[in-house]
């Protein structure tokens, strides 16, 4: 009886082996010094995803035949800096973040198909207008460098970076250069669900697509989102600008958010150049029929040398008569293919009632003193670090 489990059970894992692919683990552990300052105070101390997000993940890609194949993918933000996950996942698109603590697929979680059509993907994924955000970014949209546009679009919806409860599509390959991402998520309320007697039934939906095109040095692209929600049911974050955000007070309800940039870059050799424009425009702020649109840009560099790679970016954010301004430059030396050390300056100037801060993006991140102090002051950040993937 025992070899004859034995045996089903070899030819169990043999046939699992011969029907999956394969299946990757991966990740990234990174971790700095951080310093940032405001007028309010200073904060210091060792911080976790200065030049990449801390994660663990398992993909996998099933060979079904005739050119199809089944994916799945399973990623966590973590925060080596204590051992705990980070915090991050929205169950329904709300701004209902699951506290730090236990480790949870936050970052991705998806099933998918893939094949000449392209692929479609189920669950919850990064949006098509984040990738404009991402590519435009020196930094990688990871410490105290970070575009100045990526706080306030995280401020203004849950679904800045990702979506949960989506159906996306990606174009194949092969068109030219032409590339392209679709995604419609659902926001999983009830048909009968309120907030203070206002319908809220399609509260966390969210629609969007990216277009591009791709060939040699040259890469542009364009995205819309939008993001619905009943008239001041939107409980917002705090991203310092006047308004919606404004460090040191209570953030305000707003209803819809839309999302429209226009990205570019070109490959010199000698140095990579990248850039982005964009508007994040917010319904009902505050009161019905007052909508908020923050403005900006970026303009960034990436230039290797040997073995060393030099950052540079400058941007701009504008809401009314508040403005802030971000100036960041930085250095990554690879001691391989999977290690490098890494050091970031960020200085932030605020103008017209901004309070913005140089503190940096990564999840589980130190994060700035606010306070009212803040407002029209000028804010510093730094990191030096480690980052290890495997």
């Amino acid at each position: 009886m025992k070899k004859s489990l034995v045996a089903l059970a070899a030819f169990s894992a043999c046939g699992l082996s011969l029907a999956q692919s394969s299946v990757t683990l991966f990740g990234v552990l990174d971790l700095a010094y951080e310093n940032v300052k405001t007028n309010t105070g200073r904060i210091s101390g060792v911080s976790p995803s200065g030049n990449a997000a801390s994660r663990l993940g398992f993909r996998g890609v099933e060979d079904l035949g005739g050119g199809l194949a089944a994916t799945f993918w399973l990623e966590a933000a973590i925060n080596p800096a204590s051992g705990i996950g980070s915090s991050g996942t929205t169950t329904n698109n709300q701004r209902s973040d699951v506290a730090a603590g236990g480790l949870t697929f936050n970052r991705r979680a998806t099933v998918g198909l893939t094949g000449a059509f392209g692929e479609v993907r189920l669950g919850r994924d990064t949006t098509p207008s984040w990738q404009n955000y991402l590519n435009a970014d020196p930094f990688a949209a990871a410490g105290v460098g970070t575009l100045i546009l990526d706080y306030t679009g995280s401020a203004a919806a849950n679904t800045f970076v990702r979506a949960s409860n989506s159906v996306g599509y990606i174009l194949p390959s092969g068109l030219g250069g032409v590339y392209g991402q679709a995604m419609y998520a659902f926001g999983n309320q009830a048909s009968n669900a309120t907030i203070n007697n206002i319908n809220t039934a399609s509260n966390g939906r969210y629609v969007g697509a990216r277009l591009g095109y791709k060939q040699d040095a040259l890469d542009v692209a364009a995205a819309y989102t939008r993001t619905t929600f009943a008239g001041l049911t939107q409980n917002l974050g705090n991203g310092g600008l006047a308004g919606p955000g404004t460090s040191g007070a209570a953030a305000p309800l707003a209803g819809d958010m839309a999302d429209t940039s226009v990205y570019g870059s070109y490959n010199f050799g000698v140095a990579k150049v990248m850039g982005i424009v964009a508007q994040q425009k917010l319904s009902d702020v505050s009161k019905l029929g007052n909508a908020q649109s923050t403005k900006g840009w970026s303009l960034g560099v990436n230039a290797p040398v040997g073995a060393a790679n030099v950052l540079a970016s400058v941007g701009q954010v504008k809401l009314g008569n508040a403005k802030a301004q971000k100036l960041a430059v930085g250095g990554v030396y690879n001691l391989s293919k999977r290690t490098a050390l890494y050091g970031t300056l960020a200085r932030v100037s605020n103008s017209g009632g901004a309070s913005m801060a140089a503190g940096s993006y990564g999840s589980g991140a130190l994060g700035p003193v606010a306070g009212a102090a803040n407002v029209n002051s000028n804010s510093t950040g730094i990191d030096f670090g480690v980052r290890v993937s495997f």
